[in-house]
């Protein structure tokens, strides 16, 4: 999304809150907090970068499932605007989960809820070779369309389904992506073809972000979810007052293939973690109709009260 100095000033206060200070601690792994098991996925992917230097590249993700349990679906998710996670080497789980719960940012503020229906939550950081600096920032830095639209993209993602499927015996695997993220679940859509379940793309961007994030949302309009071979769905708030993300571009793509989310809070940047953009308001109507989706197949076309 493009952003003007206040939007941003605001950006830099809620999004760093988000995902930045999330990765700001050194972490421990495996351990339990709560009622969860939180892991750290890391995977080589074969490939090294760097000019100097050559540094192999990386897969993180983090894996949310419910204490002592392990689900045979797992949702793979990808974050909105910077898009970026900078997931660090190390993570200590209680402090993940306690700081995502804080961020304002429905998905993560409400992390335990797929683990509650017996999903395997995954979030998934662009490979460390994507970032394009190991510096933290509210704007992305790296991991834009020329990445996201390619069979790279759909190739990396494969080891990582491999390894749930593998590692954790995960034996359904679906994809989900919120706003910017939303880039990469339409294209991983069609890349993966029959690798995945389903698909679900959240508050999608339908415009480019111009300016220097020209490749941010530039393939959008050459995303043919005919391609796709699983079921998708989009979800939006038709109330969407966030330029990049028109809920009658979603309508216009996804035709019958629509939760419409009404009402909820208009606070915040019309962009960003919170408003109707992010189903303030309305997050859990939200994420059941999305779980309701992916373990019964059934579509409810309006979530919450006008």
């Amino acid at each position: 999304m493009k952003l003007n100095l206040t939007s941003r000033i605001r950006f830099l206060k809620q999004i760093s809150g988000v995902f930045v200070s999330l990765i700001l601690i050194f972490f421990s792994i495996n351990t339990h907090s709560q009622e969860l098991d939180v892991k750290l996925i890391q995977l080589d992917l074969g490939r090294d970068f760097g000019v100097l230097s050559k540094s192999p590249s990386v897969l993180r993700a983090v894996s949310v499932n419910p204490l002592n349990d392990q689900p045979k679906t797992a949702l793979l998710f990808f974050v909105g605007w910077p898009g970026q996670l900078w997931l660090p080497e190390k993570i200590d789980p209680q402090i993940f989960v306690a700081r995502a719960k804080k961020t304002g940012f429905y998905a993560l503020e409400k992390l335990d809820f797929f683990p509650s229906k017996n999903i395997n939550f995954v979030l998934v950081d662009c490979p460390t070779d994507q970032w394009g600096s190991t510096q933290r920032s509210t704007d992305p830095t790296g991991c834009s369309d020329s990445y996201r639209s390619s069979e790279q993209h759909g190739k990396d993602i494969a080891v990582l389904i491999n390894y749930l499927k593998e590692k954790q015996g995960i034996e359904k695997i679906y994809i989900m992506g919120h706003s910017y993220g939303s880039v990469s679940s339409r294209w991983l859509a069609i890349n993966l073809g029959d690798q995945i379940q389903g698909s679900i793309h959240s508050a999608s961007m339908s415009r480019t972000a111009y300016g220097r994030f020209y490749d941010y949302a530039s393939s959008v309009p050459k995303i043919e979810m005919n391609k796709a071979k699983a079921p998708w769905i989009f979800l939006h708030n038709r109330d969407d007052q966030c330029q990049y993300s028109l809920y009658s571009a979603a309508k216009a793509s996804a035709g019958a293939k629509l939760i419409s989310v009404r009402g909820g809070i208009p606070g915040g940047d019309p962009c960003l973690a919170g408003h109707y953009h992010s189903y303030q308001g309305r997050e859990l109507e939200a994420l059941g109709a999305v779980a309701k989706w992916i373990q019964t197949g059934e579509l409810t076309e309006f979530v919450g009260e006008p």
